[in-house]
């Protein structure tokens, strides 16, 4: 008996890079570990940095050299991210299998066609 598989769903509005988009377009934000934990530490970091700037009431220029120094000793180290393929220095902390504000490899991956499929161009098909 022959092994029935599903089509591919690389035509599907909802796929990216061999993982499935629908549960996060459908909630956006709703699943934090879906999450960049770079872009969430970086973010983190900024946040303290802002903080930090305003209880010692420093100057935009030395908040300014701060946040260099926090960059660089963050692109140094992993970032809390042990699968992120940084696409070159120019695009810190922009990584290859990131989308928008999401890691790609935290997203399930694409069975195929399924009920969710829509076309690239939003139509539905059966």
């Amino acid at each position: 008996m022959a092994i029935i598989s599903r089509m591919p769903g690389y035509l599907c509005r909802f796929y990216k890079k061999g993982r499935c988009l629908y549960d996060e377009l459908l909630n956006p934000g709703y699943n934090n570990k879906w999450r960049c934990k770079v872009l969430s530490g970086l973010e983190d970091e900024y946040d303290k940095l802002l903080r930090q700037a305003e209880i010692f009431k420093l100057s935009a220029e030395v908040a300014a050299e701060l946040w260099n120094v926090r960059i660089a000793e963050h692109r140094a180290s992993t970032g809390g991210c042990y699968k992120a393929a940084f696409k070159g220095e120019d695009t810190y902390p922009l990584c290859s299998d990131g989308f928008e504000d999401i890691c790609l490899l935290e997203l399930p991956y694409c069975e195929g066609v399924c009920h969710n499929f829509m076309n690239l161009d939003g139509k539905i098909s059966s």
